[in-house]
């Protein structure tokens, strides 16, 4: 007996995500805007995350100024790129990079948009179809 499963048929919920931007069309840059589909997370976003556990740790831990400071600044640029990866898992396929993410979020924006992935992935993880 042979079992036969498609995933190309799988129904899959993204996270939309609306953005205004600029891109450069005829050496003039225009203002648009930019809509991303984000989709479940995969091993190496929750590797990221699992990551940023041992960094939270680090920061805790430190114990002179210097210390606490390299942490802090490992944490953000880490948030960043995280963000960036996770965007990144789109429906289009399109590579965001991290520092399109610097430009595009502040530090209560990366909170924000961390928060509410965080929702999307236990609101499907719950969902049974």
């Amino acid at each position: 007996m042979n079992f036969n499963v498609n995933f190309q048929k799988a129904k899959r919920n993204y996270m939309v995500l609306t953005f205004d931007d600029g891109r450069i069309v005829d050496g003039k840059t225009e203002q648009y805007e930019r809509v991303i589909h984000v989709g479940m997370p995969k091993k190496r976003v929750f590797t990221m995350l699992m990551d940023m556990q041992e960094v939270l740790v680090e920061k805790g831990e430190a114990l002179t100024t210097a210390e606490k400071n390299e942490a802090s600044r490992k944490l953000l640029d880490e948030l960043y790129e995280l963000t960036a990866k996770i965007l990144s898992d789109n429906l289009k396929k399109e590579e965001i990079t991290t520092e399109w993410v610097e430009n595009q979020f502040s530090i209560t924006e990366i909170k924000e948009f961390l928060e509410q992935y965080i929702k999307f992935i236990n609101g499907e993880a719950s969902n049974p179809n």
